[in-house]
């Protein structure tokens, strides 16, 4: 049976983490809020420490984590999250429904929240514009409810409970100049000496090795391979005649005056969108999926 002894209260959770994030005691027992002493810090920590067997922190210097101390540290940041996402809907008239999205897909999503939630009124939605990366990570720490974006292989990897659902498989398309298109047909030569930019590899390997195959097959030997993180940077490049990359084809729908999206009709890959979301959720993600996948056919139908 569980005592008063073997139990953690949020003050102690708050206590281990505060120590954490600000290494010493001193200046966890500053950070806190309402403030705690430096005394009071040290005994909730050492709490922590029992609870879970010790060998949560290293010894000497400043608080740092080991490899025990991962797992804690992972749990009590999802379960304070948890509780801060409870009180917040129980404070409100209505449900609340936060969505984090990748820029290209705000029409998509605001065209599937109109269809999913035309019967529901009741439920308060606020939508956060992310790129895939930190929706994920916002995703883990519960601080959204579903996260639209590319889908990756070992994204949530070890989480069972955060679900995914494929939403559609959106084209690829080939980014170039305006001048490269000439009477509506791509010109290769005038990609010559220009600059091949890329998203990162590790979010698609598989199209990533097609991008590759592709270059090769039409003789195309870039002055350079630019990696870029934001979609923004590879239209970017286009626009501005320095360079040419690939995008899913969703991404024609934002401002790119001076790039040109050129349908790839024989490129093998795909990029893959997923939702991902938590199972308080799942009455909504049927029905947020299907408006989502309408949406983004409607957007491509006149792009081939």
């Amino acid at each position: 049976m569980t005592t008063n002894a073997d139990s953690l209260s949020l003050d102690h959770m708050r206590a281990f983490i505060a120590l954490v994030e600000s290494g010493t005691q001193a200046q966890a027992a500053q950070a806190l809020r309402p403030p705690m002493s430096q005394a009071t810090v040290a005994r909730y920590v050492q709490r922590v420490q029992e609870h879970f067997g010790g060998g949560l922190l290293e010894t000497g210097g400043r608080a740092r984590l080991t490899a025990r101390g991962m797992i804690v540290m992972r749990s009590l940041e999802t379960v304070i999250a948890e509780l801060s996402q409870a009180r917040g809907r129980v404070a409100c008239d209505r449900p609340l429904l936060r969505i984090g999205f990748m820029r290209i897909m705000r029409p998509t999503v605001e065209h599937a929240l109109r269809m999913a939630l035309s019967k529901h009124d009741d439920v308060e939605v606020r939508l956060f514009e992310l790129h895939s990366e930190p929706a994920a990570r916002t995703l883990h720490h519960r601080e959204l409810d579903i996260a639209v974006c590319y889908a990756f292989d070992d994204l949530f990897e070890g989480e069972s409970d955060i679900e995914m659902s494929v939403v559609t498989d959106l084209p690829i398309a080939l980014v170039v100049p305006e001048r490269s298109v000439m009477r509506g047909k791509l010109s290769l030569r005038t990609l010559a000496g220009l600059d091949y930019v890329h998203a990162p590899r590790r979010f698609s390997r598989e199209i990533a090795d097609a991008e590759l195959d592709w270059l090769k097959e039409n003789g195309l030997k870039p002055k350079s391979s630019i990696e870029c993180r934001l979609g923004t940077e590879i239209i970017a490049y286009a626009a501005t005649g320095r360079g040419y990359g690939f995008l899913p084809a969703l991404w024609r729908t934002t401002s790119h005056e001076g790039a040109v999206f050129v349908p790839m009709p024989s490129f093998a890959r795909a990029a893959r969108i997923a939702a991902y979301s938590l199972p308080h959720v799942g009455p909504w993600v049927a029905r947020f999926r299907e408006g989502l996948l309408r949406a983004a056919h409607l957007a491509l139908r006149d792009f081939s």
